[in-house]
């Protein structure tokens, strides 16, 4: 349940996942719905993977490209 310096890298299969974009989920890097528990203010993204895949989701919240890591978290 916290906010990390590096991505989450996952094995996925096809389907709809939500990220979770305000870092208080309890199932990283899946969205539980702790940000309506806690009024975040922020929503989750849902992604729909067409494959099964190896998804390297961002960690550290601050991607330019989200929910995808792109190496941000080197930066800060």
């Amino acid at each position: 349940m916290a906010i990390q310096k590096r991505p989450y890298i996952k094995s996925e299969e096809a389907g709809e996942k939500y990220w979770c974009r305000c870092g208080k989920t309890e199932n990283e890097p899946y969205c539980d719905g702790s940000h309506e528990r806690l009024n975040t203010g922020k929503t989750p993204i849902k992604v729909s993977l067409e494959a099964a895949k190896k998804v390297a989701w961002c960690g550290c919240r601050e991607t330019k490209n989200p929910p995808y890591c792109d190496g941000t978290h080197t930066r800060l």
